[in-house]
């Protein structure tokens, strides 16, 4: 479940920005550049959606980013699948995608102790760096609980805590395809990120489809980039 609390004058106070403004930007970003946007993932890897997803990603040369639950690549967890989803974070890596954390446990941090939540943040990344070399740049947190609790954010440091767009499809609970993409599409603008989850059959039918029609309309599909902070406007 996601969390949205607060007033524009707390977001700002807490470096966390978020998309607040209500009317979409034209097709046509105001540098001249391609209008952009990224597409996130939360709470995989899964075993068979996950991969239809990357399947689809490598069919339309598109890239996105991953925020992955540790659990589910630690092989002392009770988790299942765990030797795939550790392919499926390699394949990630190889195939140019971002790779970011989301917690061990997908626990809310802001109700967890600062020494617990430590630990869900670093246990991930000492996996997430066992698979694929590399540590994190990016984590966000499950229900977005640093935008209630800004030590959460503090405590990520030097990881960027990345939220999401002013829409939200409610993947998690719907499972209306068609009404989905139409959140995205009628709703997404220049510098927008979308959030989706990769365990859902639904979700993934709706991100690829959502990115076939806003490619036709000209969007460039991206990863997030903190060399591009003012064009991906929920980084904090």
């Amino acid at each position: 479940t996601l969390e949205f609390v607060g007033s524009v004058q707390m977001c700002i106070r807490d470096s966390i920005i978020l998309v607040l403004l209500l009317v979409p930007f034209a097709v046509k970003a105001e540098d001249g550049e391609p209008p952009m946007i990224a597409f996130t993932f939360d709470d995989g890897p899964n075993a068979v959606q996950t991969s239809r997803l990357l399947d689809g990603l490598q069919e339309r040369g598109a890239k996105a980013t991953f925020f992955v639950v540790g659990e589910k690549l630690d092989y002392a967890s009770d988790k299942p699948n765990v030797a795939e989803n550790r392919a499926l974070l390699e394949r990630m890596a190889r195939e140019g995608h971002e790779i970011g954390n989301h917690t061990y446990s997908h626990c809310w941090l802001s109700k967890i102790s600062r020494e617990k939540a430590a630990l869900e943040l670093s246990k991930t990344n000492e996996l997430i760096r066992e698979i694929t070399g590399s540590t994190p740049k990016y984590m966000r947190p499950p229900g977005g609980s640093a935008l209630t609790a800004p030590w959460v954010r503090e405590l990520a440091a030097p990881m960027i805590t990345v939220c999401w767009g002013y829409y939200d499809t409610r993947d998690w609970e719907c499972r209306n395809v068609d009404q989905m993409v139409r959140t995205i599409v009628e709703n997404t603008f220049d510098g927008d990120i979308i959030l989706l989850h990769d365990n859902y059959e639904t979700s993934v039918d709706t991100a690829l489809r959502a990115m076939d029609l806003l490619a036709r309309q000209g969007y460039r599909l991206s990863l997030i980039h903190i060399s591009e902070p003012t064009r991906l406007r929920c980084i904090s």
